[in-house]
């Protein structure tokens, strides 16, 4: 980092986080702190779920991905349309129609305080967990930057991120949303321009195109076909030739996912408290489909700049190793296994050469040459620098790989995905362009983390605290302890993060949250479709529905957007077993 970087990221961060202290510093009642006074336009809110959608995670987990899997990603988000129009439908009337400050307020009116209080309690779990792995991803670019330990700069992000909304509030956090977009916008542009720029002065725009494409970098859908080999880093192969194990394709991405978009956007506090600051149902509705049709172009964008990237580092020297933590383990080799790696990056870096070659090859070629064997020539080539690559990796882990065979153990090294954006805008952008760059990353990770705060410590005093504890607590005396809960959980969170941060981000968070979504989503399919069920239902369906997926988690290969229709599935299933089979009493009132 130089100094005008640093200038820039100081600056921008600065005024993100101090205009959304600025509109909040007057919230002195539980309205205020976990509503914004129901005060937030529609265009805000809106604003403020994407904002929370495209997190640090979205940025360096999923160039990291567009890197590997090109645009595959992108069929993650076919259900979502969908998903927001059936929450404006039925669950924003839901919310609107009664002054309510969490989702869950809703459960106790339909079906009493057990159910309300179990439901809570499986969010405040799922929401503390995925609130650990939003952490890692600034505090990846914060090592790099600092060269500090990660586990010492997840602390830093996690402790400065709650400072932040202790004082702020949600408004705080919805109004620095807005400015996290802007920001996010313009890092992510110039990103893709600077990229844009240095590929097609090589290749050619055209030339772009059909390298990419056989790359497989361009294919946004994945149909399951168990005859199908993936070319490694390319697609993500089905695994054991299982189609309930092969985690990216349409039907997941049509299924498993139109489930979790349900449950995260119309059961998940951090999500329903944007629904809940708008001034009108109207304007939540709207703020929900703004979200809906804007996310894949985003997504899309994303992921090309990590296709681009590809491009990029293919035409240079790819490095054998982004992390930092490898480099060190590379860098403190000895004896044999320090020659066994020299010679694994040398075969990589031959390899790479070769892939050099036979892209431009192929994006030169004329029309009198032969394109499909260029483009099997390619595809070779780039499965041998993958290969080339993987065993470099391989060899720089040997000392732990060997302790772990000596103590009848595996090990498998850590993926690297989270650091290959990081890598590359440290060492190649234009230094004012990274200092946007890294404010946009530390924005989203504020704004991202400052909303799971907000929403955990809402669930946790309005479920818990003023409905069971201090039921006559006045709203100073909650706003203390809200305080107090809210820094709580950012302590516990952060503590989390050590060990959940490892893998791709981009699908660790969804992971986490597909454990708890599908039976906590079966919980409000029952209060809306069988007029019938009562607490006793429906607290035996969540029950069984988050036991059964943990099972399933457990002992079954398959693909976790699976466990979001089969949560939801079992919940709704159990429900209205219980339900038949108990004596018919008066209906729970609905709201």
């Amino acid at each position: 980092m130089t100094f005008w970087a640093w200038v820039v990221f100081l600056l921008a961060t600065a005024y993100t986080i101090g205009d959304g202290l600025r509109r909040t510093a007057g919230a002195k009642t539980m309205e205020g702190f976990f509503a914004a006074g129901r005060s937030i336009p529609w265009w805000a809110a809106g604003l403020s779920v994407m904002a929370t959608q495209l997190s640090a995670i979205t940025l360096i987990g999923g160039i990291g991905m567009g890197y590997e899997n090109g645009l595959e990603w992108v069929q993650f988000y076919f259900a979502l349309p969908f998903a927001m129009v059936v929450l404006c439908i039925w669950f924003v009337p839901m919310y609107r129609t009664h002054p309510i400050l969490t989702a869950y307020q809703y459960l106790e009116r339909r079906f009493g305080p057990v159910t309300r209080t179990l439901t809570s309690l499986a969010f405040l779990m799922s929401r503390c967990l995925a609130f650990a792995v939003v952490l890692y991803a600034p505090a990846v670019v914060f090592a790099a930057m600092t060269g500090l330990p990660i586990a010492v700069t997840v602390w830093v992000t996690g402790l400065l991120t709650t400072a932040y909304t202790v004082i702020g509030g949600v408004g705080g956090v919805v109004w620095t949303d807005v400015k996290q977009m802007i920001i996010i916008a313009l890092g992510v542009l110039a990103c893709f321009l600077v990229l844009l720029w240095q590929v097609v002065g090589e290749l050619s725009f055209a030339g772009v195109l059909t390298v990419l494409g056989a790359a497989g970098k361009l294919n946004p859908v994945e149909v399951y076909d168990p005859t199908w080999t993936a070319v490694p880093a390319l697609a993500s192969a089905p695994e054991n030739g299982s189609f309930w194990a092969d985690k990216y394709n349409i039907w997941t991405g049509l299924f498993g996912t139109l489930f979790l978009f349900l449950s995260y956007f119309g059961c998940d506090q951090s999500q329903v408290q944007s629904i809940l600051t708008s001034k009108s149902v109207d304007a939540s509705r709207r703020a929900l489909l703004m979200s809906a049709f804007t996310k894949i172009p985003l997504q899309l964008l994303v992921l090309l700049i990590g296709g681009l990237l590809f491009l990029h580092q293919s035409l240079g020297r790819e490095p054998v190793l982004f992390s930092p933590d490898d480099q060190a383990l590379a860098a403190g080799l000895t004896g044999a296994s320090r020659a066994d790696y020299e010679q694994a990056a040398l075969d990589h870096e031959k390899a790479s050469a070769a892939r050099q070659q036979a892209m431009q090859a192929l994006a030169n070629g004329s029309a009198q040459t032969d394109a499909t064997a260029l483009t099997a020539q390619y595809r070779n080539a780039v499965q041998a620098a993958v290969s080339a690559r993987s065993a470099a990796r391989k060899a720089a882990y040997a000392p732990q790989i060997a302790k772990a065979k000596a103590n009848g153990t595996t090990f498998a090294a850590p993926s690297d995905a989270n650091y290959i954006f990081p890598d590359f805008i440290f060492r190649e952008l234009p230094k004012p362009v990274l200092g946007l760059l890294i404010a946009a990353i530390f924005a989203a990770a504020i704004s991202s983390a400052a909303g799971a705060l907000s929403s955990l410590t809402a669930a946790t005093m309005v479920d818990f605290y003023k409905r069971w504890l201090r039921p006559q607590a006045s709203d100073a005396a909650t706003l203390r302890a809200s305080r107090v809960a809210m820094a709580g959980w950012g302590v516990a969170a952060t503590a989390a993060a050590v060990s959940l941060g490892g893998g791709p981000l981009l699908e660790r968070v969804n992971e986490v949250g597909s454990w708890f979504y599908g039976s906590i989503l079966g919980v409000f399919v029952l209060a809306l479709a069988m007029p019938r069920a009562d607490g006793k239902a429906a607290s035996a369906g969540l029950v069984s529905g988050l036991l059964f997926v943990f099972l399933l988690n457990n002992t079954v290969q398959i693909a976790y957007l699976w466990f979001n229709l089969i949560g939801c599935v079992i919940c709704v299933g159990v429900g209205a077993i219980v339900t038949l089979v108990t004596p018919h009493r008066a209906a729970a009132a609905r709201i």
